[in-house]
């Protein structure tokens, strides 16, 4: 068998008349043992608990079609194989990894129960996302043991020595004729972004990781898929140091790709989050020197019911139990939204999600300062009665809230990593205007801050109320961690904003903002 180690893609020209001969081939010879192996891949990323249809929002404001579920997963991936099974072809069903966190189904018994509907939707490998330390790396290892997830994940090393032995690097599975190397890579940004016994594990570089995985498997293998939870940026730096990789299976950065992104000669996919839709690959080899011929690629939106004669009745049943587990308490009222409460994408704008929840941190556990980040802020609501699904939704990780008694320079370390794009993610707050030049680039400077109205004291010592994650140092917020006394809240935050929308019955969002922006610079 040929190696994989530095072998070059054909052009896509190439590839053509390549098929052209092998179909000639076949015509005169009665289309027997020359015809090209045919391989379908069916991917999925960050399905994050998402066990319902949800309603397509981004189609229809007015009338949302319901979209997506595992349900309607499972049935597709049930057709494809049962057509695979009719043509000849062989089918692989992989997952780009953060199988359970996000929904209230999703986190019962901190997402095993989920796991469990999960597999039976017939997966081959799973890529290890950042949110399945999110219980800690126990709860991950007993997942993994318990249930035989096929997870795989090659960059992840213990501190002074080589691969963790409780998760596979890499898994070969023998389909449509052809030995695929499925292997893992998971992002280096995990340690700042979830449970903080990650900071126990050494994350190897991908690009470095892959190229040994390479040199590994060598000739046992046909072709090497890499599964990765990246983001699209990082699997085009993938796609740039392995230019012989005809495809990349992402996730992580949540991004949609309807058509596929191309890197040189690699097609990298990834189908956005929440089970909405199942990107489907076909590929063609040749049946002797396994070389690509042919690759194609289409999204399957899951917007249609999945008929009888396709539909998993194991998956169904198990998702009916866990809708029914959790329907009856999340289906209760807690307030009332008089208008949108939005998130933004712009980094020195407020949003009237941010604003909100950062004004009930401040009722909760009164402070001079509340601050949250945006990336534990998940949804949008529409005006309306608001349930506790819907604070779920809005706040799905299972963070609590913590007091910090902070000097003033140590708030505005906090806030400069915000501003100038050091950390993570952005802040939202409250109790506080963070002053922002932008220069011609977008970039941004900070400026100053006022708490109370005033320019921030950098000797004063200051009262901050936050989330666990963010005064752990999550998401790159390190000067959180120096505080010089902590009280920890046990109320989770979804907890903390139903006491806050229960008391005062209807909100109105607020869109004050407290950005203060300066063009030029």
């Amino acid at each position: 068998m040929p190696s994989l180690s530095r072998r070059p893609v054909p052009s896509l020209v190439g590839r053509l008349a390549a098929l052209a001969l092998v179909l000639a081939a076949g015509v005169s010879a009665g289309w027997a043992a020359d015809e090209p192996l045919h391989l379908i891949v069916l991917h999925t990323n960050d399905v994050h608990g998402q066990v319902e249809a949800r309603p397509a929002v981004w189609l229809s404001e007015e009338d949302p079609p319901p979209i997506g579920g595992l349900r309607r997963l499972a049935g597709t991936v049930g057709r494809v194989r049962a057509e695979a099974e009719r043509t000849g072809a062989g089918v692989l069903v992989v997952d780009a990894g953060d199988w359970f966190q996000g929904t209230p189904e999703g986190l019962v018994d901190r997402g095993r129960a989920f796991v469990r509907v999960l597999l039976e939707v017939g997966y081959d490998a799973m890529c290890v996302g950042n949110h399945e330390f999110d219980h800690g790396l126990p709860h991950l290892l007993s997942l993994l043991a318990d249930f035989r997830v096929p997870a795989v994940c090659a960059n992840l090393h213990e501190p002074e020595a080589g691969r963790v032995e409780w998760v596979a690097p890499w898994k070969v599975c023998e389909v449509a004729g052809m030995r695929v190397g499925l292997v893992g890579l998971l992002t280096p940004q995990t340690p700042h972004i979830t449970h903080e016994d990650a900071e126990g594990l050494r994350f190897v570089d991908p690009i470095a990781e892959l190229a040994r995985v390479r040199a590994e498997l060598g000739d046992d293998v046909d072709w090497i898929l890499p599964l990765t939870h990246l983001g699209v940026e990082a699997d085009v730096e993938l796609a740039e140091a392995f230019p012989d990789l005809p495809l990349i299976v992402g996730g992580h950065s949540h991004t949609f790709l309807r058509e596929g992104r191309t890197e040189g000669e690699t097609l990298i996919v990834q189908v956005g989050s929440k089970a909405s839709a199942v990107g489907r690959v076909d590929l063609w080899f040749d049946a002797d020197t396994k070389q690509l011929l042919k690759l194609e690629y289409d999204v399957i939106s899951l917007l249609e019911e999945i008929p009888a004669e396709h539909r998993n009745d194991r998956v169904d049943e198990m998702c009916e139990h866990l809708v029914a587990f959790s329907a009856e308490r999340m289906a209760v009222v807690v307030g009332e939204l008089l208008g949108p409460l939005q998130r933004t994408r712009d980094r020195f704008r407020s949003s009237s999600a941010g604003n909100l929840i950062c004004d009930a941190m401040r009722a909760a556990l009164p402070a001079d300062v509340a601050i949250q980040n945006r990336g534990g802020i998940r949804c949008d609501w529409k005006p309306g009665p608001i349930t506790r699904r819907d604070l779920f939704e809005l706040l799905p990780f299972g963070n609590h809230l913590v007091r910090l008694e902070l000097p003033g320079a140590r708030i505005v370390e906090c806030v400069r990593a915000a501003v100038e794009g050091t950390a993570h993610s952005g802040l939202e707050f409250s109790g506080m205007v963070v002053e922002v030049e932008v220069d011609e680039a977008g970039g941004g400077h900070l400026d100053g801050i006022l708490i109370g109205g005033e320019p921030i004291d950098d000797e004063r010592v200051y009262s901050l109320v936050t989330n666990s994650f963010l005064a752990d140092g999550g998401d790159r917020y390190l000067s959180l961690k120096a505080a010089s006394s902590r009280l920890d809240d046990p109320r989770m935050l979804r907890e903390m904003l139903e006491e806050y929308l229960g008391e005062r019955g209807r909100h109105e969002p607020s869109v004050e903002q407290r950005y203060r922006r300066v063009e030029g610079r």
